[in-house]
This record gives structure tokens, C-alpha cells and sequence, in this order.
């Protein structure tokens, strides 16, 4: 059976907490398993910025952290969910979000599709998506859909529809396209990794990254290889001369 890992980023067990149980009720006609995470039940201490989890590879500080990102290592899929505060994400999981700066630089989550849901009463709804999407692409993760709820949607049951992609993604992960957003950020990192930091590199390079377009073989428009070349040969260009 697949394993899906929930990470709510809600104290309160009500609009974005109920979308998460349908989620799991469609989930499971699909023979997957998702298990929730309440963030704000976890013991999550803020990132102290001394860059050693980057430089050195681990972390200095002593909390639940590292076990949930185990967990979503060895998920075989993701849903973030938070409702919007401020037209942003809970400020737990943005604590949890800033925790996970290495995977900027030695993605961990490759392959793994990952939903992104929000819920407001108010403002905010797409501009929070959006931020829970680019979080999944800077991890190295899938997009694999959006799903928000505002004060006028939110009596709207969640379809199989609007999670047919998280679905199909999480049993043929390569299935997934990478779109030019995408791949300009997966050369950004390849040239920071290369040229900014020796456990990167090492990273990089064992993961064989280093010689792809993409963390996988994937199907790329031909287009957006183009772009995604050119400016890969600009930044690489521009690194080797520091």
C-alpha cells in the first residue's frame, strides 16, 4: 500500500483539517494510506540561520523535526495544508518550511508528488497556493495539484477529480513533466551545487544530477530545454569566474 504523509499546519481541527479526511477517504479507494501530521502539536523550534545543516549536514538543533522529514522521506507522496494567515501559510509551517533550507541544496524529495491545500475566509487563497507550490519545487518535488476552499466554496466536497493527478502521480511519478519554471530552477541549484559548496557537489554528483537536464529522465518541450540550457551556460559561466 502507498503512504501519503499530511502536514497540517493548523491548530484547529476545522475547514482545512475536514478537506484533509475527504482527501483520505478518496485516498484510501485508491489503496493509499495518508496519515496526518498536526504541526502545531509537534515540538518545531525556529531555524537559527547558522547555516550548519548546509555546510556541515546536520542539524544543531534537538526537536521533532528531523522525524517528520524522515517521514516524508520515505513517503510516497505529500499534502501540505495550511490554512491562509495573513495571506501566507500557518506560521508553523513556515517555522517547518524554513527547516528544510539544505533541501534547497541537496534535494531529498525527488520523484515525489506532492498536493497543495489551503482554505481562507477571506483573502489570500491563490497567493498561499502559489507559495506552497514553489516550496514543492524548490524541495525537488512534483507540483501534483492545488486544491483551496474560500467562505463561499467551502461546503464544496472535494471530487476525485481534483486529486486525479496527486493520484496518478503517486503510482508513475515519472509521468510528471517538468515545465520551464521548473527546470531553470533545477539549474540554479545545479550551478550552486557545483560551484558554492563541496558536500553539494559530492551530492550532486553521486545523484549524477550533474550531467541531466532534470532530476530524472523526463520528456522536456523542446523550447524550454532551450531556454533552460542557455541560461544553465550563463550561470555556470558566471560562477566559474568567482
Amino acid at each position: 500500500m502507498k503512504q501519503v504523509i499530511a502536514l497540517l499546519g493548523s491548530k484547529r481541527k476545522k475547514n482545512t483539517y475536514r478537506i484533509l479526511i475527504e482527501i483520505q477517504r478518496i485516498l484510501e479507494n485508491h489503496n493509499i494510506k495518508m496519515s496526518i501530521i498536526e504541526l502545531y502539536s509537534e515540538h518545531i523550534e525556529s531555524c537559527l540561520g547558522c547555516e550548519h545543516f548546509i555546510l556541515e549536514g546536520s542539524c544543531v538543533l534537538n526537536d521533532d523535526t528531523t522525524q517528520i522529514i524522515n517521514k516524508l522521506i520515505n513517503a510516497d507522496g505529500i499534502i501540505l495544508a495550511s490554512p491562509v494567515y495573513l495571506q501566507q501559510v500557518s506560521g508553523q509551517l513556515k517555522t517547518f518550511f524554513d527547516r528544510t533550507c539544505m533541501w534547497y541544496h541537496r534535494p531529498m524529495l525527488t520523484e515525489k508528488p506532492i498536493l497543495s491545500v489551503a482554505t481562507t475566509k477571506g483573502s489570500g487563497l491563490k497567493k498561499t497556493l502559489s507559495y506552497l507550490e514553489s516550496i514543492t519545487i524548490q524541495w525537488g518535488a512534483i507540483p501534483a495539484g492545488k486544491v483551496g476552499r474560500t467562505i463561499f466554496t467551502q461546503d464544496r466536497h472535494i471530487s476525485e477529480e481534483e486529486i486525479s493527478k496527486f493520484v496518478k502521480l503517486i503510482y508513475e511519478p515519472q509521468k510528471h513533466i517538468p515545465n520551464l519554471n521548473q527546470l531553470i530552477n533545477f539549474e540554479i541549484q545545479k550551478a550552486m551545487a557545483l560551484y558554492l559548496n563541496n558536500l553539494d557537489r559530492e551530492y550532486w554528483e553521486e545523484k549524477k544530477w550533474h550531467e541531466q537536464q532534470y532530476y530524472y529522465a523526463a520528456k522536456i518541450n523542446p523550447i524550454s530545454k532551450y531556454i533552460s540550457h542557455r541560461i544553465c551556460k550563463f550561470i555556470q559561466d558566471k560562477m566559474k569566474t568567482k
